[in-house]
Formats: structure tokens, sequence, C-alpha cells
């Protein structure tokens, strides 16, 4: 049996995941019923494992240069909050955003999403 995950450890494990582009190990960090919302707005930008692998398919397809970095993490109880800079997405220029997520029994089951106003 493996060893217990902290929160933190599966969240950088889905980042790793992330920054490969492997659609299969990302999906397989969240759980069935994984809800992805934006802040303020609250809208629902993804909710269950087939939207997940669906959106996040079409993204890395699309954006074959994507990466995220973290700038900060904390890490409090069930919750790892990231400060991740983004980049080549979309012919877009580099941004930041702020995730927050929530981990329950070492699958990640919410996400949340804040990104800055642009200046």
């Amino acid at each position: 049996m493996s060893e217990k995950k902290t929160p933190e450890q599966v969240v950088q494990l889905q980042l790793d995941y992330y920054n490969k582009q492997d659609v299969a190990g990302f999906v397989s960090t969240y759980t069935s019923d994984i809800e992805i919302t934006e802040h303020p707005s609250g809208n629902v930008l993804v909710r269950g494992e087939d939207e997940l692998r669906e959106r996040y398919a079409k993204m890395f397809a699309a954006n074959p240069n994507n990466r995220a970095a973290i700038q900060n993490r904390i890490a409090f109880g069930s919750f790892v909050i990231d400060l991740e800079e983004v980049s080549g997405r979309d012919n877009r220029e580099p941004f930041q955003a702020v995730a927050i997520y929530e981990v329950k029994d070492q699958l990640i089951k919410k996400v949340t999403f804040l990104e800055k106003e642009q200046e």
C-alpha cells in the first residue's frame, strides 16, 4: 500500500502532471465530483471528472507549451493555496492566478481560481 500523501503532495503531483500535459495523470489527482469555480463571479468552470478531462485535454492540445510555475504556496490543513504564473497559453502574455485547492482523502475535491484584474 502506498504512503499517505499530504494535501501539499497531492497538489504538487497534479501540477507535475499538468506541466507534463499528462491528462490521465492530471485527472487521477481529482475526485470524480470535482468542482472548479472562478472567484468572485462564482462561475463553474468544471463539474465532474468527464468535464475536467475534456477541458484539459483540449487546453493541452491547443497550448503545447502551457506551463504553471509556483511563485508562492501556503499549506493550511486540507487546503493548499498556490500563486501560479501561467505561461505558453493562447498567444497570451504570462499571467498570475491564485488557485485554492481543497483536498479530501488524498484527492482534490474543489478548486477556486482567482485571477488578478488587469491594471
